[in-house]
């Protein structure tokens, strides 16, 4: 046993690191550490002091999906009730993908391991993901008798296309890392002696860069896709007011000028 929660959140350097601690469990998924994670990006997205945040598994593997013993006690219930459950879980998770999607900050996962059910949703959610040779990706909703959620049918057709997203949400395949690389769900793919230090490399180079430019980069890539040319240019005036009344925008022209590397403050 112990007393650690099962949602680890630290605040350092710039750097907010949410990290699923129920590792003998493969950190499968708990409504509280649901709650708790929308708590947590809550303050994340108020605190100027954070410039990205950090999504990792305790352990050997990122997560093993929602908490399927947690389920067991739905068997004896009726359909409606078992309904009105079902509903409620899911639409408990609406505020955090709502604040994955929004907040003015990179999202960055690190994955080894067990991928599997919801924390699909999570990989495919997040801004950049790195993985191991270790990790395994699998969207297991069908073999239980139920559809995805976790904002997967949102965003599996958009980062792996419309195709690769039925097989992987309909037949259940497994997708191996390689693969994973391959169809566009991840970004990078390291041996697993080396996913440490290159997510800390790329946490580090998040951290210290122009944070309101990134941001409202984020929010236009994800409008993108629902927009007309019109209002997509209309948003890019807009973004551009916000981040050429920045002071990293001034930091960025000196440095330019200067020919030294910039110091971004983040806003």
């Amino acid at each position: 046993m112990t007393d650690q929660p099962e949602l680890l959140t630290t605040i350092e350097g710039g750097v907010a690191r949410i990290t699923f601690n129920r590792p003998q469990a493969r950190n499968a998924l708990t409504q509280e550490m649901v709650l708790s994670m929308i708590e947590f990006l809550r303050e994340c997205e108020q605190n100027d002091a954070v410039r990205v945040i950090v999504l990792t598994g305790a352990g050997d593997h990122f997560m093993a999906g929602g908490d399927v013993k947690g389920f067991t006690e739905f068997a004896t219930l009726s359909p409606e009730e078992r309904r009105s459950r079902f509903e409620t879980l899911a639409l408990d998770n609406l505020p955090l993908f709502s604040l994955m999607e929004r907040i003015a900050k990179p999202i960055v996962a690190k994955v080894r391991g067990a991928c599997a059910g919801v924390s699909v949703g999570y990989v495919a959610a997040a801004d950049f993901v790195l993985a191991s040779d270790t990790a395994m990706f699998v969207v297991a909703n069908a073999a239980l008798g139920i559809n995805p959620d976790g904002a997967m049918t949102w965003h599996l057709p958009r980062v792996v296309g419309a195709r690769k997203a039925r097989q992987m949400c309909m037949l259940g395949e497994r997708v191996t890392a390689q693969d994973a690389l391959d169809i566009g769900l991840i970004n990078w793919l390291h041996a697993d002696d080396e996913l440490d230090q290159a997510t800390e490399k790329l946490v580090s180079r998040l951290a210290s860069g122009p944070t309101t430019a990134l941001g409202q980069t984020k929010h236009l890539l994800n409008a993108s896709l629902g927009n007309s040319l019109t209002t997509q240019l209309e948003l890019e005036a807009r973004a551009s007011g916000i981040t050429g009344a920045s002071d990293d925008f001034v930091e960025g022209l000196s440095s330019f000028a200067e020919k030294r590397k910039p110091e971004f403050k983040g806003h």
